[in-house]
């Protein structure tokens, strides 16, 4: 019964998801996301990863880099550190170790890998699938996001960007909950927003 109940679930799963692609215009776009946001989008709609940045987090400061000159950045090769001489260590140390590394002056956070074979194949592999032509870059102040590196962001001229904030700058969507959180942000942005005002711009 409990096989049978799991399919049934995945079954609804698969045609909710394809319920939602249908209300997209395209399904080819690269995320470029500072965390998790970019991941659970794709995979709320059940579309594959098209972009590197998912399932790990970049910190404020560095991605507003990244974004500014995503070409160069993303050519770069992924050189892995030390656990405890990542800049955001102090702020890890209950955490357990996962791989860092740097891309160029940024460091990149894989949460969410096991290994650093693991990040860097996955890493690679999404980056031959960034779509140039339709690309969306989405900030949200969390891991050492400052109120000036939202304000830098939101000043990049780049044609599609979103930009979430706790601080009141102009160009962000305000999201008072942001403040301290810590986890899944995506049930709290979606109170806000509704990303197929992006997805299909």
């Amino acid at each position: 019964m409990k096989k049978i109940s799991n399919v049934i679930i995945k079954v609804k799963d698969k045609i909710k998801k394809r319920k939602l692609r249908k209300k997209l215009q395209s399904t080819d776009f690269t995320i470029v996301s500072n965390n998790c946001w970019g991941s659970f989008t794709y995979q709320k709609y059940g579309i594959e990863y098209k972009s590197p940045t998912v399932g790990l987090y970049i910190l404020g400061h560095d991605f507003v880099k990244l974004c500014a000159d995503w070409e160069k950045y993303f050519k770069y090769k992924l050189e892995f550190i030390p656990w405890k001489q990542a800049s955001y260590y102090y702020a890890l140390t209950d955490t357990t170790p996962y791989p860092v590394a740097k891309l160029g002056d940024i460091e990149i956070y894989f949460m969410h890998y096991h290994s650093e074979e693991e990040a860097a194949e996955k890493w690679y592999r999404r980056v031959k699938r960034i779509n140039p032509d339709h690309m969306i870059f989405k900030l949200s102040q969390r891991e050492e996001c400052s109120k000036e590196d939202i304000k830098k962001f939101v000043q990049l001229p780049l044609e599609h960007k979103i930009c979430f904030s706790y601080e009141k700058v102009n160009g962000a969507i305000i999201v008072p909950e942001l403040k301290n959180f810590s986890g899944d942000e995506m049930e709290i942005i979606n109170r806000h927003f509704d990303d197929l005002t992006i997805l299909n711009e």
